[in-house]
């Protein structure tokens, strides 16, 4: 359906990328985190997300991350659709990203795309603050920021395993049994490099607290991430 949705995008925007004026783009203001969020979504009893980001992107996030905790599954569904929407349509990216495109519509092709995946409507108001606001260019790292929020949140550690070749299904298994043994829900990334001489040559986390190849448990704090507008 996602993948439906964005050659519907593609075709109702391809001449407007194609024929968009390039013109320079004026600078928007940044809206506080709690502006923003009470003018997209009227949060109720908004929590916020247990690490933090104060950059740009983090900031609309968190609006975002506040919003939606009654429904925090859903969101992080739709948005993940999104990326990979993004990430297998390059008109559907570009047309996210260019500025020349008039924001009536991208906010109604916005609204087309959400309404073909069902994508939920705090979503799709969220992406309507961003073309207001100009800053629409900055969804897919404003994605990988809540994801971060949402793994914290539900205790996630993503793991990522390296190896010469891909793991079969029993392999994995056993890797996540290990990974359960040292961290309550863990999630597990498969990589294959066939430039890797050994069967399992090393294991990495995006988590602190890893200690030769294994997560320390006492270690699991999530990162705070600060930094300055």
């Amino acid at each position: 359906m996602l993948q439906h949705a964005a050659r519907t995008w593609s075709r109702a925007t391809r001449s407007l990328v194609c024929h968009a004026a390039m013109r320079p783009v004026a600078p928007a203001a940044i809206p506080s985190t709690s502006v923003l969020a009470s003018r997209c979504f009227a949060a109720a009893a908004a929590k916020k997300p247990k690490m933090e980001d104060g950059t740009l992107e983090g900031r609309y996030a968190t609006a975002l991350f506040m919003a939606s905790m009654d429904k925090l599954d859903k969101v992080y569904g739709d948005l993940q659709g999104l990326r990979e929407m993004m990430e297998s349509s390059q008109e559907f990216k570009l047309a996210i990203e260019t500025p020349g495109i008039e924001p009536e519509s991208k906010v109604a092709a916005f609204e087309a795309v959400c309404k073909k995946a069902s994508i939920d409507g705090a979503v799709l108001n969220f992406l309507k603050v961003l073309v207001e606001n100009k800053r629409a260019h900055l969804l897919s790292r404003m994605i990988d920021i809540f994801e971060n929020f949402y793994r914290a949140e539900k205790n996630l550690v993503l793991c990522k395993v390296t190896s010469a070749a891909s793991l079969s299904d029993g392999q994995k298994k056993q890797v996540e049994a290990a990974m359960q043994k040292r961290a309550e829900g863990s999630g597990l990334s498969d990589i294959s490099n066939r430039s890797l001489s050994g069967s399992l040559e090393w294991m990495d986390a995006c988590m602190p607290g890893w200690k030769d190849g294994w997560i320390d448990s006492d270690r699991l704090d999530v990162v705070r991430c600060r930094a300055a507008d």
